[in-house]
């Protein structure tokens, strides 16, 4: 049996040049199957679906994020993307976003019901709206290929820790994503051929979603500083980089003086809801049935859609409906959403008022200060 040949140092130099040659063409050959291996290697970007968390130190509470962290990625095909969201958002792949609310299948109307001074809301016997399931809930495989619709359903935090959507692109294509909460929400994935170059690795794309999230919080704080006109509250503000909070916070007017509640947020819907906290709460749990399940109750709550007043009469003096509750329907800040697009309430009585969001909660409050 032949032993492989050993070249010693005090072999000759043709002999040395041999053995690096081998060598060389050995190394190169490893290296040109560890680089094939790395190109058959599928890899998993990730893509926040707004901010992970708080808003940083220095920047508004109120600031969120309504945009896809970085909005454009590209990768290979057989490359998975991550998605994730701290807050309420989908990412969903369809030809267009499904309207949040929808006429009840069923064709039916508001139940009665009485206020707290035992006089029934003006809105029972209206026609009764439901949550869309195509909007909020999940659907399609956990691909993205071809013109198959899909979406993650809203992905809501469990606790603390943001909520993900993986999805595998297996072809070769741009694909254009969005946010079905969230209108002008959008992002894109070009997909390249497999072992095609590609402009950014998986931690490149994870420090450039950084980098776009300090960019966009930085937009809050002139965002923050808006002057409303005369009479006017603006209802968020923003597109991309938007805040959920009321400007000016506090609104002092004289008694009989119409306020303008303009929506200026284009990705977001918004209204303001006065009375006690505890009863607005416990009616909510009446009137507004999120579906969990098939076969749940699934009622949009009347007040979003129609206002707890006759439209054209939204008049406060603190008294309404005999614990001063009242709530105006919702607004929206996209032309695009069906939505009015401000509300005008007559304040005919002094008064300190408090008001919040029926959407966003109390974290997006307001007050209006009325004098004599």
């Amino acid at each position: 049996m032949s032993c492989p040949s050993v070249v010693h140092p005090s072999q000759s130099d043709y002999a040395k040049g041999v053995l690096v040659k081998r060598l060389v063409l050995v190394t190169a050959v490893v290296a040109s199957f560890a680089f094939a291996g790395q190109a058959m290697a599928a890899n998993n970007y990730a893509i926040n679906l707004g901010q992970q968390g708080p808003s940083p130190a220095g920047i508004p509470k109120s600031a969120f994020l309504d945009v896809f962290l970085p909005s454009k990625v590209t990768i290979n095909a057989g490359d998975s993307v991550t998605f994730s969201s701290a807050t309420f958002h989908t990412v969903t792949y369809a030809p267009k976003p499904a309207g949040l609310f929808a006429p009840d299948p069923a064709k039916s109307a508001y139940d009665q019901l009485l206020d707290a001074a035992g006089v029934p809301f003006y809105f029972g016997g209206l026609p009764k709206f439901v949550y869309n399931p195509a909007a909020l809930g999940p659907y399609g495989p956990k691909s993205i290929a071809g013109k198959t619709p899909v979406s993650s359903g809203v992905l809501s935090p469990p606790g603390r820790k943001p909520a993900t959507a993986t999805f595998l692109f297996p072809m070769p294509g741009v694909y254009h994503l969005f946010c079905q909460v969230h209108p002008g929400m959008k992002g894109t994935v070009i997909v390249k051929p497999a072992a095609t170059p590609v402009p950014a690795t998986p931690a490149q794309v994870r420090a450039q979603a950084l980098i776009d999230t300090a960019a966009a919080f930085a937009k809050a704080k002139a965002l923050n500083a808006t002057k409303a006109p005369a009479n006017t509250v603006i209802m968020g503000i923003g597109t991309t980089t938007t805040l959920l909070g009321y400007l000016p916070a506090t609104l002092r007017i004289k008694a009989g003086t119409t306020v303008n509640f303009v929506n200026k947020a284009p990705s977001e819907v918004h209204n303001i809801t006065f009375g006690p906290k505890k009863y607005i709460l416990g009616l909510e749990k009446k009137i507004d049935l999120l579906p969990t399940g098939p076969g749940s109750p699934n009622q949009v709550a009347p007040v979003l859609l129609y206002g707890s007043e006759p439209k054209g009469q939204y008049t406060y003096d603190g008294t309404n409906h005999g614990n001063g509750f009242f709530a105006t329907p919702l607004t929206a800040g996209s032309p695009a959403v069906p939505l009015p697009k401000a509300s005008k309430v007559t304040f005919t009585k002094a008064g300190t008022y408090h008001y919040f969001c029926r959407i966003h909660g109390p974290d997006m409050s307001g007050t209006i200060v009325v004098t004599p």
